[in-house]
Protein backbone atom coordinates (compact mmCIF):
# COMPACT_ATOMS: atom_id res chain seq x y z
CA UNK A 1 0.00 0.00 0.00
CA UNK A 2 1.67 3.18 -1.22
CA UNK A 3 1.35 6.47 0.16
CA UNK A 4 0.27 9.39 -2.17
CA UNK A 5 -0.33 13.30 -1.68
CA UNK A 6 -3.08 15.03 -2.88
CA UNK A 7 -3.97 18.71 -3.33
CA UNK A 8 -7.20 18.83 -4.96
CA UNK A 9 -10.07 16.62 -6.25
CA UNK A 10 -13.48 17.02 -7.90
CA UNK A 11 -15.82 16.03 -10.71
CA UNK A 12 -15.86 17.35 -14.02
CA UNK A 13 -17.58 16.56 -17.20
CA UNK A 14 -15.63 15.86 -20.66
CA UNK A 15 -12.69 17.97 -20.04
CA UNK A 16 -10.66 15.39 -18.43
CA UNK A 17 -11.47 12.31 -20.52
CA UNK A 18 -15.16 11.01 -21.38
CA UNK A 19 -18.37 11.83 -19.29
CA UNK A 20 -18.57 12.56 -15.91
CA UNK A 21 -14.96 12.06 -13.88
CA UNK A 22 -13.54 12.46 -10.14
CA UNK A 23 -10.67 14.33 -11.24
CA UNK A 24 -7.78 13.53 -8.95
CA UNK A 25 -4.97 16.33 -8.70
CA UNK A 26 -1.47 14.92 -7.35
CA UNK A 27 1.19 17.05 -5.80
CA UNK A 28 4.57 17.52 -7.37
CA UNK A 29 5.45 18.87 -10.70
CA UNK A 30 8.86 18.59 -12.74
CA UNK A 31 8.06 21.63 -14.50
CA UNK A 32 7.65 25.03 -13.81
CA UNK A 33 5.47 26.70 -16.26
CA UNK A 34 5.59 30.47 -15.45
CA UNK A 35 1.55 30.24 -16.73
CA UNK A 36 0.83 27.09 -14.53
CA UNK A 37 -3.10 27.35 -13.12
CA UNK A 38 -2.45 25.13 -10.33
CA UNK A 39 1.08 26.37 -9.04
CA UNK A 40 0.29 25.10 -5.27
CA UNK A 41 0.78 21.82 -6.91
CA UNK A 42 4.43 22.11 -8.26
CA UNK A 43 6.08 21.95 -5.35
CA UNK A 44 6.70 18.51 -3.95
CA UNK A 45 5.85 18.43 -0.44
CA UNK A 46 3.12 21.01 -0.26
CA UNK A 47 2.84 24.83 -0.61
CA UNK A 48 1.79 26.75 2.37
CA UNK A 49 -0.78 29.13 0.63
CA UNK A 50 -1.87 32.39 2.27
CA UNK A 51 -5.74 32.50 3.19
CA UNK A 52 -6.27 34.89 5.65
CA UNK A 53 -4.81 37.85 8.03
CA UNK A 54 -1.37 36.16 9.37
CA UNK A 55 -0.61 36.93 13.28
CA UNK A 56 3.26 36.55 14.03
CA UNK A 57 3.07 34.43 16.88
CA UNK A 58 1.30 31.57 14.87
CA UNK A 59 4.88 30.87 13.66
CA UNK A 60 7.38 29.63 16.19
CA UNK A 61 10.48 30.15 14.10
CA UNK A 62 9.33 33.77 13.91
CA UNK A 63 8.74 33.33 9.72
CA UNK A 64 5.66 35.39 10.14
CA UNK A 65 6.74 39.13 10.68
CA UNK A 66 3.95 41.72 10.57
CA UNK A 67 1.41 39.85 8.66
CA UNK A 68 4.13 38.53 5.78
CA UNK A 69 5.44 35.38 5.38
CA UNK A 70 9.18 34.69 5.32
CA UNK A 71 9.04 32.29 2.95
CA UNK A 72 12.89 31.55 3.26
CA UNK A 73 12.30 30.32 7.12
CA UNK A 74 9.40 28.02 6.05
CA UNK A 75 11.99 26.34 3.22
CA UNK A 76 14.23 25.18 6.13
CA UNK A 77 11.33 24.12 7.72
CA UNK A 78 10.44 20.36 8.38
CA UNK A 79 7.33 20.77 10.52
CA UNK A 80 5.06 22.56 8.77
CA UNK A 81 2.28 22.97 11.63
CA UNK A 82 1.54 25.79 11.29
CA UNK A 83 -0.82 25.17 8.83
CA UNK A 84 -3.27 23.10 11.58
CA UNK A 85 -2.28 25.32 14.04
CA UNK A 86 -4.51 28.27 12.89
CA UNK A 87 -6.23 28.93 10.18
CA UNK A 88 -4.17 31.90 8.04
CA UNK A 89 -1.99 29.30 6.57
CA UNK A 90 -3.04 25.67 4.40
CA UNK A 91 -0.64 23.45 3.24
CA UNK A 92 -1.97 22.53 -0.41
CA UNK A 93 -1.99 18.48 -0.39
CA UNK A 94 -2.54 15.74 2.14
CA UNK A 95 -1.08 12.41 2.27
CA UNK A 96 -3.24 9.54 2.24
CA UNK A 97 -3.00 5.99 0.48
CA UNK A 98 -3.90 4.27 -2.58
CA UNK A 99 -6.37 1.67 -0.48
CA UNK A 100 -8.23 4.91 0.82
CA UNK A 101 -8.10 6.52 -2.53
CA UNK A 102 -9.84 3.40 -4.16
CA UNK A 103 -12.75 3.41 -1.56
CA UNK A 104 -13.64 6.60 -2.18
CA UNK A 105 -13.42 6.21 -6.17
CA UNK A 106 -15.66 2.98 -5.53
CA UNK A 107 -18.02 5.19 -3.48
CA UNK A 108 -18.38 7.68 -6.13
CA UNK A 109 -19.13 4.98 -9.12
CA UNK A 110 -22.91 6.23 -9.19
CA UNK A 111 -21.55 9.24 -10.44
CA UNK A 112 -19.32 7.70 -13.36
CA UNK A 113 -22.07 8.24 -16.17
CA UNK A 114 -21.69 9.11 -19.49
CA UNK A 115 -18.78 6.62 -19.64
CA UNK A 116 -16.77 8.60 -16.93
CA UNK A 117 -14.15 7.26 -14.22
CA UNK A 118 -11.10 8.54 -12.47
CA UNK A 119 -8.82 11.17 -14.26
CA UNK A 120 -5.28 11.37 -12.53
CA UNK A 121 -3.80 14.69 -13.19
CA UNK A 122 -1.23 17.22 -11.43
CA UNK A 123 1.21 18.72 -10.83
CA UNK A 124 2.25 15.79 -12.53
CA UNK A 125 0.66 12.40 -11.56
CA UNK A 126 4.17 10.14 -12.19
CA UNK A 127 6.32 11.82 -10.12
CA UNK A 128 4.48 10.10 -7.47
CA UNK A 129 4.45 6.66 -10.24
CA UNK A 130 5.01 3.96 -7.94
CA UNK A 131 2.11 5.51 -6.16
CA UNK A 132 -0.18 6.14 -9.10
CA UNK A 133 0.93 2.05 -10.84
CA UNK A 134 -0.32 0.89 -7.98
CA UNK A 135 -3.64 3.24 -7.95
CA UNK A 136 -4.14 2.73 -11.34
CA UNK A 137 -4.21 -1.47 -11.01
CA UNK A 138 -6.34 -1.02 -8.49
CA UNK A 139 -8.84 0.53 -10.56
CA UNK A 140 -8.64 -1.51 -13.50
CA UNK A 141 -9.05 -4.48 -11.22
CA UNK A 142 -12.04 -2.89 -9.87
CA UNK A 143 -13.81 -1.93 -13.06
CA UNK A 144 -13.10 1.43 -12.91
CA UNK A 145 -12.41 4.03 -16.58
CA UNK A 146 -8.72 5.24 -15.53
CA UNK A 147 -7.92 8.48 -17.11
CA UNK A 148 -4.00 10.05 -16.83
CA UNK A 149 -3.32 13.69 -17.78
CA UNK A 150 0.96 14.04 -18.14
CA UNK A 151 3.24 15.95 -19.23
CA UNK A 152 4.75 13.19 -20.91
CA UNK A 153 8.37 13.57 -19.29
CA UNK A 154 8.71 10.37 -17.59
CA UNK A 155 10.92 7.42 -19.16
CA UNK A 156 8.56 5.23 -17.10
CA UNK A 157 5.24 6.46 -18.64
CA UNK A 158 4.95 3.41 -20.89
CA UNK A 159 4.69 1.02 -18.28
CA UNK A 160 0.97 2.78 -17.50
CA UNK A 161 -0.30 2.49 -21.12
CA UNK A 162 -1.52 -0.85 -20.57
CA UNK A 163 -3.94 0.52 -17.20
CA UNK A 164 -4.96 3.92 -18.62
CA UNK A 165 -7.88 4.14 -20.73
CA UNK A 166 -7.66 7.56 -21.63
CA UNK A 167 -4.10 8.94 -22.29
CA UNK A 168 -3.65 12.79 -22.12
CA UNK A 169 -0.19 14.38 -23.08
CA UNK A 170 0.74 17.92 -23.96
CA UNK A 171 3.58 19.07 -25.63
CA UNK A 172 4.56 22.48 -25.14
CA UNK A 173 6.73 23.14 -27.77
CA UNK A 174 8.76 22.04 -30.46
CA UNK A 175 11.85 23.30 -29.89
CA UNK A 176 14.09 21.35 -27.02
CA UNK A 177 16.20 24.15 -25.77
CA UNK A 178 13.56 26.97 -25.47
CA UNK A 179 11.51 24.23 -23.85
CA UNK A 180 14.18 23.66 -21.49
CA UNK A 181 14.52 27.57 -20.95
CA UNK A 182 11.58 28.04 -20.58
CA UNK A 183 9.76 24.84 -18.05
CA UNK A 184 12.98 23.63 -17.15
CA UNK A 185 12.79 20.35 -18.52
CA UNK A 186 13.70 18.92 -22.40
CA UNK A 187 11.15 17.78 -24.43
CA UNK A 188 12.91 14.74 -25.50
CA UNK A 189 11.24 12.14 -23.77
CA UNK A 190 8.42 14.46 -24.24
CA UNK A 191 8.45 13.31 -27.98
CA UNK A 192 9.59 10.14 -27.56
CA UNK A 193 6.58 9.18 -24.84
CA UNK A 194 4.06 10.65 -27.73
CA UNK A 195 5.31 8.60 -30.82
CA UNK A 196 5.32 5.44 -28.75
CA UNK A 197 1.87 6.24 -27.36
CA UNK A 198 1.02 7.33 -30.75
CA UNK A 199 2.28 3.81 -31.82
CA UNK A 200 1.26 1.32 -29.18
CA UNK A 201 -2.21 2.56 -28.25
CA UNK A 202 -5.83 3.14 -29.71
CA UNK A 203 -6.11 6.33 -27.88
CA UNK A 204 -4.39 9.48 -27.43
CA UNK A 205 -5.18 12.81 -26.85
CA UNK A 206 -2.52 15.50 -27.51
CA UNK A 207 -3.07 19.20 -26.09
CA UNK A 208 -0.98 22.00 -27.10
CA UNK A 209 -1.30 25.15 -24.53
CA UNK A 210 -1.35 28.62 -26.81
CA UNK A 211 1.22 30.71 -25.17
CA UNK A 212 1.38 34.24 -26.34
CA UNK A 213 4.99 35.13 -26.72
CA UNK A 214 5.88 31.51 -26.60
CA UNK A 215 4.94 28.88 -28.65
CA UNK A 216 2.81 30.77 -31.03
CA UNK A 217 4.18 32.84 -32.77
CA UNK A 218 4.61 32.93 -37.16
CA UNK A 219 5.57 30.13 -38.39
CA UNK A 220 5.69 28.56 -35.02
CA UNK A 221 1.91 26.51 -36.23
CA UNK A 222 4.31 25.13 -39.06
CA UNK A 223 6.68 23.89 -36.87
CA UNK A 224 4.01 21.98 -34.70
CA UNK A 225 2.49 20.65 -37.97
CA UNK A 226 5.81 19.17 -38.87
CA UNK A 227 6.52 17.91 -35.59
CA UNK A 228 2.81 15.95 -35.13
CA UNK A 229 2.53 15.12 -38.78
CA UNK A 230 5.89 12.78 -38.20
CA UNK A 231 4.25 11.16 -35.31
CA UNK A 232 0.77 11.20 -35.04
CA UNK A 233 -1.48 7.94 -36.31
CA UNK A 234 -5.54 8.11 -36.66
CA UNK A 235 -5.69 6.84 -33.00
CA UNK A 236 -4.73 10.75 -32.36
CA UNK A 237 -6.48 13.66 -31.79
CA UNK A 238 -5.07 16.87 -31.09
CA UNK A 239 -6.57 19.96 -28.97
CA UNK A 240 -5.27 23.71 -28.98
CA UNK A 241 -5.89 25.27 -25.20
CA UNK A 242 -5.50 28.83 -25.18
CA UNK A 243 -3.48 31.02 -22.27
CA UNK A 244 -6.00 32.36 -19.46
CA UNK A 245 -5.12 33.38 -16.31
CA UNK A 246 -7.27 31.62 -13.85
CA UNK A 247 -4.75 30.43 -11.71
CA UNK A 248 -2.66 33.90 -11.01
CA UNK A 249 -4.04 34.91 -7.50
CA UNK A 250 -2.87 32.02 -6.39
CA UNK A 251 0.61 32.43 -7.30
CA UNK A 252 0.81 35.36 -4.50
CA UNK A 253 -0.90 33.02 -2.30
CA UNK A 254 1.61 30.25 -2.58
CA UNK A 255 4.51 33.10 -2.36
CA UNK A 256 5.33 33.37 -5.38
CA UNK A 257 5.73 36.07 -8.48
CA UNK A 258 3.41 35.63 -11.20
CA UNK A 259 5.67 36.91 -14.22
CA UNK A 260 3.19 36.38 -17.33
CA UNK A 261 2.03 39.38 -19.10
CA UNK A 262 -0.73 39.35 -21.83
CA UNK A 263 0.21 35.81 -23.08
CA UNK A 264 -3.49 35.92 -24.75
CA UNK A 265 -4.09 34.10 -27.86
CA UNK A 266 -5.97 36.26 -30.90
CA UNK A 267 -9.33 34.44 -32.32
CA UNK A 268 -7.17 34.55 -35.60
CA UNK A 269 -3.79 33.20 -34.12
CA UNK A 270 -5.93 29.99 -32.54
CA UNK A 271 -7.65 29.81 -35.97
CA UNK A 272 -4.31 29.62 -37.97
CA UNK A 273 -2.95 27.13 -35.69
CA UNK A 274 -6.11 24.88 -36.02
CA UNK A 275 -6.30 25.59 -40.02
CA UNK A 276 -2.52 24.33 -40.34
CA UNK A 277 -3.02 21.23 -38.11
CA UNK A 278 -6.21 20.49 -39.89
CA UNK A 279 -4.09 20.87 -43.17
CA UNK A 280 -1.55 18.31 -41.70
CA UNK A 281 -4.25 15.86 -41.60
CA UNK A 282 -4.75 16.04 -37.80
CA UNK A 283 -7.83 15.43 -36.08
CA UNK A 284 -8.27 18.61 -34.10
CA UNK A 285 -11.18 18.72 -31.81
CA UNK A 286 -12.09 20.54 -28.34
CA UNK A 287 -13.57 18.94 -25.05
Amino acid sequence: MKKIKIFQKGFNFSQDGPGNRLVIHLQGCNMHCPWCSNPEGIAVNGSLMEKNALRDAACPFGAIVDGTVDRSVCGTCEMLNCASVFGGLNLSCIETDTQAVLRECLSCEPMFFDGGGVTLTGGEPTLQFDAVLELLTLLKANGIHTALETNATNPRLPELFGLVDYLITDIKHYDSALHNRTVGVSNSVVIDNISRAAKERTQLLIRIPLIGGFNCRSGDEKKFGDLLENICTASCNVELLRYHEYGKNKWKSCGMEYTMDNAFVTDETYKKFRDELVFRGLNVIRT
